[in-house]
């Protein structure tokens, strides 16, 4: 969409302004406080800064307006971009007044909100014709990320962020890729690789703050530098049973899923 037809939809939203002088047109000893800022990289390893606002209508309100919003860091449009906080804190001003039902003939997102985030895309990397993402393995500092194997009750699993030029996304791995990948880590880990798979969107609602919905995508196959794609077949060939037929014999079972639970940390 182009900047001129994206600031015409904007049309459709109420301006923080707008709501800032409706708000002290009905509240004139009303008060907008800045009451929180902190900065996260929950749950996908992207960073993000919050901020809380709080629209009081008179000195000892005792239940004032309530507002967050956050955005990633950095900015991912030329709004934002080097003025993260401030635009953050004017979308949180916003969402406060209009708490109180004020200025929210068009909805409770701003115009500010709307063109702040607009932009971003949180799986923004290069993408193969067949459908493959292409970015740089990263291992991140959370076990969602940190590329190591954990043991759950469906196999095998691992995480990793797909890094592109202006963003990325969380990657998870199971079975036997999972596998393979962290026997490969030396040679996938801030390497350039191609992954193909689904994409979901996941939701996670830090304490104290409002829900975040971010993407993950679900690896099928991994292609890294000097390595075939993965997962390579690690399927034994069937045993020929008597007779020259060729037949599957089933283990014997264990009791593994206590052991597993213990370990699915």
């Amino acid at each position: 969409m182009s900047p001129a037809k994206y600031d015409d939809r904007l049309k459709d939203y109420t301006d923080v302004r707008e709501r800032i002088h409706l708000f002290y047109a009905a509240y004139p000893d009303g008060r907008l406080v800045t009451s929180d800022v902190r900065a996260t990289s929950d749950p996908d390893g992207v960073p993000r800064v919050w901020v809380e606002a709080r629209a009081y209508r008179t000195a000892d309100d005792p239940q004032p307006g309530v507002g967050w919003s956050w955005m990633v860091l950095p900015g991912s449009t030329p709004y934002t971009k080097g003025s993260e906080l401030e635009n953050t804190e004017t979308s949180a001003w916003g969402r406060a007044i209009g708490s109180l039902g004020i200025g929210i003939d068009k909805g409770i997102a701003s115009a500010q909100e709307v063109r702040a985030k607009g932009g971003e895309v949180r799986a923004d990397v290069e993408r193969t014709d067949d459908g493959g993402l292409i970015g740089t393995a990263e291992a991140g500092d959370r076990n969602t990320s940190d590329f190591l194997v954990r043991q759950t009750p469906d196999g095998s699993a691992l995480g990793f962020r797909l890094r592109g030029e202006k963003g990325g996304i969380l990657v998870e791995a199971v079975g036997p890729l999972a596998d393979q990948l962290h026997a490969h880590k030396d040679d996938v880990v801030g390497k350039r690789v191609t992954v193909w798979g689904a994409i979901a969107s996941r939701t996670f609602t830090p304490k104290g703050g409002k829900e975040v919905t971010y993407q993950v995508l679900a690896a099928e196959r991994v292609r890294a530098p000097g390595l075939p794609d993965m997962p390579t077949d690690t399927t034994p060939e069937p045993a020929e049973a008597p007779g020259g037929s060729t037949g599957l014999s089933e283990a014997e079972s264990e009791a593994i899923w206590d052991a597993l639970a213990d370990v699915a940390s």
